[in-house]
């Protein structure tokens, strides 16, 4: 997303952009983007710096970190940027800081819901789809 300069005031510009996902290069061996990035930003202008405020919208293909199942997911996150404008040239573009967030809060593990149960460790089974075939029971776990 590039924004020329000179547009920018103290009265907020709006701009929203559609990127192929393919083109930041954001997968990774359990994540992959698909569909475009949806980016609304609004910038301001204050004083010498700019400051921009931006909803990402991401459509991605998990593998669930606990049921090994894999899941469509759609993510919005929300950046506040800001830069000098002695920084700035004639244009200012943000696609490389976005993606730079956008790494920074991929989550550790990923999971297909947040209550995800898992798979049992005893015989396999996805436990958010049936229950466990395991005879015994220690401490409350079912092997």
């Amino acid at each position: 997303m590039r924004v020329e300069v000179a547009k920018l005031n103290e009265q907020p510009f709006k701009l929203s952009e559609d990127i192929d996902a393919k083109n930041w290069e954001l997968d990774s061996f359990d994540i992959k983007f698909i569909k475009n990035i949806h980016i609304n930003c609004e910038f301001k202008r204050l004083g010498r710096t700019i400051f921009a405020h931006c909803r990402v919208l991401t459509h991605r293909l998990i593998i669930c970190s606990r049921c090994l199942e894999e899941c469509e997911q759609e993510v919005s996150n929300d950046f506040d940027l800001s830069y000098s404008i002695s920084s700035v040239g004639d244009y200012l573009d943000i696609d490389n800081d976005l993606r730079q967030e956008l790494l920074l809060n991929f989550p550790m593990k990923v999971l297909c819901k947040p209550d995800c149960r898992g798979i049992c460790p005893g015989c396999g089974v996805n436990l958010n789809l049936q229950e466990c075939k395991c005879e015994r029971q220690v401490s409350g776990c079912k092997l």
